[in-house]
């Protein structure tokens, strides 16, 4: 049975918004220009926390001032979640900087990928572009219709002790084929460094041909690919 909202839950979300209107030129600054991100940032999680300490937010960057910084609510596939972070859209203000997303939905235009015309995902301290990274698939498990890979970044030497680009290639990958196609049929994401020849590795904007193609597959087995 899904979970209703209830008015402490909508309560909660209506007191996130009233926060983050009042606040929204200081978050586009922290976010366009890294003035007091950390400050900011703490913040805005904090206040997230109350309505969900589960739920979570991801802020896709502009290419030029006259475009919209886009805040995706995200539950992390979490299915009990889902009623929450569609009441924190549906009770978003209408703000002209700001567009607000429910879920990471999957990306369908391949051709931006394939030009390198997408926007960059900028994180505290590195960016990364969905164009730009490779993927090769380990084990497919056709029962479970389950798969894992191994991403390949090309400057992951100068960030492979960093605690956040894991989440970060865990997000671009929902972006790609949603967020609950990534719960269903990932189950493993390593992440290794590009090489200087990639012609062995697939893109990785090429993940949801490549998963529905393997799932034409009817044998019971796991496949070494």
């Amino acid at each position: 049975m899904k979970k209703q909202m209830t008015p402490q839950m909508l309560k909660q979300i209506k007191s996130f918004w009233k926060w983050f209107e009042n606040n929204e030129m200081q978050i586009l600054e922290a976010f366009t220009t890294n003035t007091k991100h950390d400050e900011v940032f703490n913040q805005l999680n904090r206040k997230l926390s109350y309505v969900s300490k589960r739920i979570g937010f991801i802020l896709v960057g502009r290419k030029s001032k006259s475009e919209k910084v886009k805040l995706i609510i995200t539950a992390h596939g979490y299915k009990k979640l889902f009623p929450k972070v569609n009441g924190m859209i549906n009770n978003a203000p209408k703000l002209s900087n700001w567009d607000f997303q429910a879920f990471i939905q999957p990306n369908s235009n391949i051709e931006t990928f394939k030009q390198g015309m997408d926007k960059p995902y900028i994180f505290q301290d590195f960016e990364l572009k969905t164009s730009e990274l490779y993927f090769k698939p380990l084990e497919f498990n056709t029962f479970q219709k389950k798969m894992k890979i191994v991403v390949y970044l090309k400057n992951y030497k100068y960030h492979f002790d960093n605690d956040s680009i894991e989440e970060a290639v865990y997000i671009m990958i929902q972006d790609l084929i949603g967020e609950e196609n990534f719960k269903k049929t990932i189950d493993l994401v390593q992440l290794a460094q590009l090489p200087e020849n990639p012609k062995n590795l697939v893109h990785l904007y090429e993940l949801q041909e490549y998963i529905d193609f393997l799932n034409k597959i009817n044998r019971r087995v796991k496949i070494e690919v």
